[in-house]
């Protein structure tokens, strides 16, 4: 739409601000000013002030505030033009004609055209799903999964009987014209070019809206067998893909009192929420979340909990969307919902309530990806930890500030048992050259060695006595993970072999070259604090070697448990927010099974297993 230069501004100085704010607020004069409750933030007491005579507003809760187009753009998600257009409708003003191109008066008659004949197929698909015995079948569904009459009527359900010409038949009923049909979206060109048949066969259908609550574009689910299960409008003159979000005519107001958004996958994970009440919420069409998609959801709320599937798909999804949200600066957190419920399958089991209490103890968004990130991968391992750390790069880099960026290293690097620096490193590195991934190598050299893995090692390169006896009581799972693994492994395959192993075998063998050079040679010298080697008596030498190398099986031991039962914390933890009894349950058994396995350890005598 093109606006006459001047017009704005005449309309601006003519219009009653007053009449055109009162069709969306309740204004109370007070003193100059009108008040009320503000439109685009929740609150109780007003703050919201509308001058007549200065032909402004102002909150002075939020500090939204302008002219009378400023609020239209606002409040009804709309371009410039869109607003002129909107106030001269409200104010009985007519908007005066201008000359057009005649590419733009193509364009425009277009779209006007297809907004019609969506208007007539809402009625098709309405009328096919109250008034036939076909479309009660897809009714029958509707009540199965929860869906009122109320709700099917609001959001203008409806259903595509699995006929071929139906729709075609009753557009040209109305007066639509081959050509205006063909460009609908709503019908399929035959592959002769002979004709056309329905696009939508057999589907529940879903209007998709505009911002102003125009139909656009529709969205159909199959009824039994066939693919694909859902189908949307191919691109048209009123419908871009990735433009528009589901629901968001009928939530944008709520979303703004609330002052964040929750953000679903399909079109049933927004019906069944709003209509029991939780209507803050928009669905991305069961697309995955475009740039167009985030901006427009900038208009209405600069927070976002993402409710996706819980399934591979959902969690994709989720990960896909949080890089976009964050880059473009919304605060972002994640809803995960117990027992792998998707949002509609939840609230029809456990009502509103239950989801506005999880929606409290959503995750921030870095939580969330950690949390994922340490449970897909084995944290005993050094190739564990970087697959984790290479998980988390990426969305660490998405916190611009420094402050909270280092806050989520430590806490990071806490949970992993690594060096906090490390992580910060490779983050520079990252920015730097454009690279996410942190190299094996680097990580496992920031594992620090620990005191009794120390004296362990130390003892069993030089008393081969002790050696043979820890050999025998010693099991992978007490060393695996540890920085030294390897050389713990070569020292047991050479006792299996009876061979001695010297330094030059052993640090030709070893891949971390750093254990090789200093420490290899530390260990087989006997240079640890209180060593060994001071002893006189050969047999008080070998009896205390052999309780120390006890009391240092047993502490890696006690320190494996801890880990383990860090990671099981996480893992319970998480179940909690979600509420997830089932999994909450084998968490706890497998709690119980490591709280035994914590209180044979603290019996332990002090002396060595056989």
């Amino acid at each position: 739409m093109k606006i006459p230069r001047g017009f704005s501004d005449e309309l601006r100085n003519q219009a009653d601000i007053l009449r055109v704010i009162g069709d969306y607020v309740s204004l109370k004069k007070k003193g100059n000013n009108h008040w009320a409750c503000c439109p685009f933030h929740h609150e109780k007491t007003p703050s919201f002030a509308v001058n007549p005579a200065k032909q402004l507003f102002k909150c002075f809760g939020c500090g939204k505030g302008g002219n009378v187009f400023d609020f239209v753009i606002e409040i009804e998600g709309c371009s410039f033009p869109e607003a002129v257009k909107t106030v001269a409708e409200k104010c009985g003003i007519a908007v005066p004609v201008v000359e057009n191109t005649r590419e733009m008066e193509e364009r425009d008659r277009q779209r006007s055209e297809l907004l019609q004949i969506n208007q007539w197929a809402v009625e098709f698909f309405e009328q096919n799903l109250n008034e036939t015995a076909e479309g009660r079948r897809a009714q029958e569904y509707l009540v199965q999964r929860g869906i009122t009459e109320d709700t099917r009527r609001l959001f203008r359900l409806g259903y595509a009987p699995n006929t071929w010409d139906g729709m075609g038949n009753f557009l040209r009923s109305r007066g639509a014209s081959r050509t205006q049909i063909e460009r609908s979206g709503l019908v399929t060109l035959k592959e002769n070019g002979a004709g056309f048949y329905d696009r939508f066969r057999g589907r529940l259908m879903f209007p998709i809206c505009d911002t102003q609550g125009r139909i656009v574009a529709f969205g159909g689910r199959i009824l039994g067998d066939g693919e694909p299960k859902y189908l949307n409008s191919p691109e048209t003159a009123v419908y871009t893909k990735g433009q528009h979000l589901f629901g968001l005519h009928h939530s944008r107001d709520t979303i703004r009192q609330r002052g964040y958004a929750i953000l679903v996958e399909g079109y049933l994970d927004f019906l069944v929420p709003f209509q029991f009440g939780v209507k803050n919420l928009v669905a991305s069409l069961g697309t995955a979340l475009t740039d167009n998609q985030v901006r427009l959801l900038g208009r209405y709320a600069r927070k976002i909990v993402v409710n996706f599937d819980p399934d591979a798909a959902g969690v994709s999804a989720t990960k896909r969307s949080l890089e976009l949200l964050v880059a473009e600066g919304f605060k972002v957190n994640v809803l995960t919902l117990p027992d792998n419920l998707d949002p509609d399958e939840f609230i029809r089991a456990r009502g509103a309530d239950g989801y506005f209490k999880l929606l409290k103890n959503s995750q921030n968004f870095l939580d969330y990806i950690v949390a994922e990130a340490i449970s897909a991968n084995d944290q005993s391992r050094p190739t564990g930890k970087v697959e984790t750390i290479n998980a988390i790069l990426p969305y660490l880099r998405l916190v611009k500030d420094r402050i909270e960026r280092a806050e989520h290293v430590a806490r990071i690097a806490d949970l992993l048992k690594i060096d906090s620096k490390l992580i910060l490193e490779e983050f520079k590195k990252a920015a730097e050259t454009r690279q996410e991934r942190v190299s094996v190598r680097a990580v496992t050299a920031s594992i620090a060695i620990k005191p009794a893995e120390r004296k362990l090692l130390e003892i069993l390169l030089n008393f081969p006595v002790v050696r043979g006896q820890i050999a025998r009581q010693i099991a992978r799972e007490d060393y695996e993970g540890l920085r030294t693994e390897q050389l713990f492994d070569l020292i047991f395959e050479y006792e299996r072999q009876q061979q001695d192993a010297d330094y030059s075998v052993l640090s030709g063998a070893l891949q971390d070259e750093n254990l090789a050079r200093e420490l290899l040679p530390q260990l087989m010298i006997g240079e640890s604090d209180g060593g060994l080697h001071g002893e006189v008596d050969e047999q008080s030498t070998l009896t205390r070697a052999e309780r120390e190398a006890a009391e240092s099986l047993h502490s890696l031991r006690c320190a494996k448990l801890a880990e383990k039962q860090s990671a099981l914390q996480i893992e319970i933890n998480r179940a909690q927010r979600g509420n997830d009894k089932t999994k909450l349950g084998d968490l706890m058994m497998q709690k119980f099974e490591l709280a035994k396995q914590e209180r044979a350890l603290a019996q332990w005598n002090g002396q060595a297993t056989h």
